[in-house]
């Protein structure tokens, strides 16, 4: 019996006692917890709400679809702006993007800007744009323009070919894969610098 009445008197002083040790940590962390400092705040994005309203921008799109001979087309944008002015046209910054040569190569492309022509099925990259092939051959050129509806890709401007054992610039290049082949032409003074590879 004795025992019991002492349980009882543990469990009663429990009771009473967290409760209290509850409200009196949550009082020091009220009292002893100081002003807010506004410079430790955090930081609020510095946009300009008047541009956002003026400009139709779109963060992160991605254009994906199949060409017309069946391969692939990836393309993905930092941000895009639709011109007011003209409603099927689209600027575009810091472009990635991927299109499949065959079943088994493909290219990747980097370019700062583009602008898309979505009635004429035609992107203007520029602003150095790179194309890197699965074979390890890179393009480097400062303006290429882009088929979106077919495999084709000019050059107006210099290009720099390398890659395994291969030095090529050009005044202008083509590539165009018709009836799922893909074929690369340079035009103009063209210079290419082999190495055989052992």
């Amino acid at each position: 019996m004795a025992r019991d009445n002492f349980y009882s008197k543990i469990v009663i002083g429990v009771k009473v006692t967290l409760p209290i040790v509850a409200l009196g940590l949550l009082s020091s962390l009220f009292l002893l917890s100081g002003a807010p400092d506004p410079d430790a705040a955090l930081p609020y994005a510095e946009v300009d709400i008047d541009q956002i309203i003026r400009e139709q921008r779109v963060s992160q799109p991605r254009f994906a679809g199949v060409l017309g001979d069946g391969r692939e087309i990836v393309l993905v944008a930092e941000a895009v702006l639709a011109d007011a002015n003209q409603t099927d046209r689209i600027r575009a910054q810091s472009i990635e993007g991927r299109m499949d040569l065959s079943t088994t190569d493909f290219l990747t492309i980097e370019a700062a800007l583009g602008d898309f022509d979505m009635a004429g099925q035609i992107a203007t990259l520029s602003n150095g744009v790179i194309l890197r092939s699965s074979l390890g051959y890179r393009i480097d050129s400062e303006t290429l323009l882009m088929a979106l509806d077919v495999v084709n890709i000019w050059s107006p401007t210099p290009v720099h070919v390398t890659g395994p054992g291969l030095d090529v610039t050009a005044d202008t290049m083509e590539l165009s894969g018709p009836d799922g082949e893909t074929i690369l032409r340079f035009n103009g003074s063209v210079r290419v610098l082999y190495q055989p590879q052992s």
